[in-house]
């Protein structure tokens, strides 16, 4: 069986929906001999297996590409792709990657200049691709499949019982979280753990006003705004007492779930958190809650990243992997990702159509969205530094733990971090 694809043949209706933002790209894939690709896919929380099913289906349903993939949380995905690629491994074809770690991955992927042109790179928020380029060959590493920035969540109802706002500052967060917590009840809810605690230590720095490496790019997050930004992290745990005392045990998913369950009242949460808390099926909050702007200090910025999609060099499919790629960046697919599972789309064209089109709560929820991507950072595109992330994790949970005090845990991190970065290069 012999297929021969072009993108704007198996897209099929989606310039329809999108209008005239569909951009066709040259490359034309050949499938051969009923193609099966194999897919390393990032899941968390209870509706991403549903997501990657229905893609699937409707590629393969498109195609004729047979997919046989694999779903990991993110970080178990990103060990093992790091782990593959050092292995030169060919057993997946094409892996979900982010942002967070991309420079982990530079060797490891095949790049995608040529499947995509300037035009269509275009269509693409700009934050989302400058940070999936390498800055040693200049090649588009990966691409993005949704943005990901973080908005407040809070309990409305219990709020407007106890006549409360949601919070604005760093102070207010602490005010109301403490009326709030009691009865087997807790105000707030952080995670504590791995990645969600780099990123939750990182928006802090930054609202604190601080950054992670200096001018001459050495590191700097152990100044005093490093500092100020994990005591305030620590103290909302054991000091305040408002989070629960096991979130230093917590990632995305426990983070997610204290708040949809009811025990929690307030969390910073992630833009598929909005269908998840409206689904009767995976809440029991469905009604009760509201979205409000991140929190704030001395500045109000949080992280703005993407999820992406990459191909393994090493592939011996790599035409369909292409193929595959293309669609689950595509308008339908994207439109298909924020409609069903409200992931924020990765190209402007879908993002400015979802929001005209939106009303009332949703309305709302996607203008503070667009505010956190707009004043969003990202991590260090420096050598060595998806390390310094990695040992960001011990660092803060020791710090959270109450095992060093945050000056402590920053001081011996920064060291290390120096050390890392020095031997990869990122001073030559």
């Amino acid at each position: 069986m012999s297929i021969r694809l072009t993108r704007r043949g198996f897209l099929g209706g989606s310039a329809a929906v999108i209008g005239g933002s569909t951009l066709a790209a040259p490359y034309i894939a050949q499938a051969q001999n009923a193609d099966e690709i194999r897919a390393l896919l990032i899941t968390g929380g209870p509706l991403y297996p549903k997501y990657w099913e229905k893609v699937v289906a409707d590629f393969t349903a498109k195609t004729g590409i047979k997919v046989k993939y694999d779903l990991l949380e993110f970080t178990p995905l990103t060990t093992k792709i790091v782990t593959l690629g050092a292995a030169r491994s060919p057993l997946y074809d094409v892996f979900s990657t982010h942002t967070a770690q991309i420079d982990s991955f530079f060797n490891y992927f095949g790049p995608l200049n040529e499947y995509f042109t300037a035009d269509e790179l275009k269509d693409f928020y700009q934050v989302g691709v400058d940070y999936l380029v390498d800055p040693k060959t200049k090649n588009l590493a990966a691409i993005p499949r949704n943005m990901d920035a973080r908005t407040q969540y809070y309990r409305s109802d219990v709020y407007a019982e106890h006549g409360l706002k949601a919070a604005v500052t760093w102070e207010d967060l602490v005010a109301v979280s403490q009326k709030l917590t009691g009865n087997g009840y807790y105000g707030l809810v952080v995670p504590g753990q791995g990645d969600p605690a780099q990123r939750t230590f990182s928006d802090y720095l930054w609202q604190a006003g601080g950054d992670w490496v200096d001018d001459q790019g050495k590191p700097a997050f152990n100044a005093a705004p490093g500092i100020e930004a994990l005591t305030f992290y620590r103290d909302l745990i054991q000091k305040w007492k408002v989070v629960p005392p096991d979130a230093v045990s917590y990632q995305w998913n426990e983070n997610s779930t204290q708040f949809s369950s009811g025990a929690v009242m307030d969390t910073f949460d992630w833009p598929g958190a909005f269908a998840t808390l409206a689904n009767p099926e995976t809440s029991k909050v469905v009604g009760k809650w509201s979205t409000a702007p991140y929190v704030r200090n001395k500045t109000a910025i949080s992280c703005a990243i993407s999820h992406a999609m990459a191909l393994n060099s090493m592939s011996k499919r790599k035409p369909p992997a292409v193929e595959f790629i293309k669609y689950t960046v595509s308008p339908e697919a994207q439109l298909l990702n924020f409609n069903e599972y409200s992931n924020f789309p990765s190209r402007l064209s879908v993002a400015k159509q979802v929001v005209s089109e939106a009303t009332g709560a949703k309305a709302e929820w996607l203008a503070q969205l667009e505010q956190t991507i707009a004043t969003g950072k990202e991590w260090p595109k420096l050598p060595g530094f998806s390390r310094v992330c990695t040992l960001m994790f011990s660092t803060i949970e020791r710090a959270l733990s109450n095992q060093q005090t945050p000056e402590e845990a920053l001081n011996q991190a920064a060291a290390e971090a120096l050390q890392i970065m020095t031997q990869a290069g990122a001073y030559n």
